[in-house]
């Protein structure tokens, strides 16, 4: 999500303005795939909300994973850092997307409350819970992880922290046995993003 491009408000790229209209509206879709096979998944547990990791208490407890949260976070950024570094050497556009202070309270709504909830129904709850049964915590956090990194390629969005995060959210919800880690998580990631593209923002006035 850091590097992704297409959202400058400068720029008139009739494509810019179609990808945009396909990510506001192709989330209603995905809404409604998440929400129906989320109540398939509950129906195949007999409503064991336990299995699902729909609970609140996070495994071993609250402080590791703030801990972690803290770890985990300044990881993605270095690697964020380099990969930026990296493409640039190479030539490659990493021109981050600028954010009006005007625009923070919607765009934080998106990414730092709503897409949080349902992707992670869907990549955790719909797609770990199945795969963990059949093949294993190592193939689901290695397929999980795949799987998201993927589908935000597909999305137009191919940041290195996507290309990393979906690993790591897989397992915080493996390790927690709660779907509130992930999306917790998944918040305060793409807050920071917000955030940075706020930042960019001041810098290029």
């Amino acid at each position: 999500m850091a590097f992704s491009s297409g959202r400058r408000c400068h720029c008139n790229d009739g494509h810019v303005v179609v990808r945009a209209r396909f990510r506001r509206f192709g989330c209603v879709p995905r809404m409604i795939v998440a929400g129906s096979t989320l109540c398939i998944v509950v129906f195949l547990c007999r409503g064991d909300k336990r299995a699902l990791g729909i609970r609140l208490h996070m495994h071993p407890s609250y402080t590791y994973w703030i801990k972690a949260a803290l770890l985990l976070g300044s990881a993605v950024g270095l690697i964020c850092l380099g990969a930026g570094v990296a493409l640039h050497l190479a030539e490659i556009d990493t021109s981050l997307p600028e954010l009006p202070p005007e625009h923070i309270p919607t765009r934080w709504i998106w990414a730092g409350a709503i897409a949080p909830v349902y992707e992670e129904l869907i990549y955790r709850l719909v797609l770990c819970v199945p795969l963990v049964a059949v093949a294993g915590p190592r193939v689901t956090i290695v397929l999980g992880g795949a799987v998201f990194a993927g589908l935000h390629f597909v999305y137009g969005n191919p940041a290195p922290d996507n290309f990393v995060g979906g690993y790591i959210l897989v397992w915080a919800y493996l390790k927690s046995g709660s779907i509130a880690t992930p999306i917790v998580l998944h918040s305060l990631g793409n807050s920071c993003v917000v955030a940075v593209h706020v930042l960019n923002w001041h810098l290029m006035q």
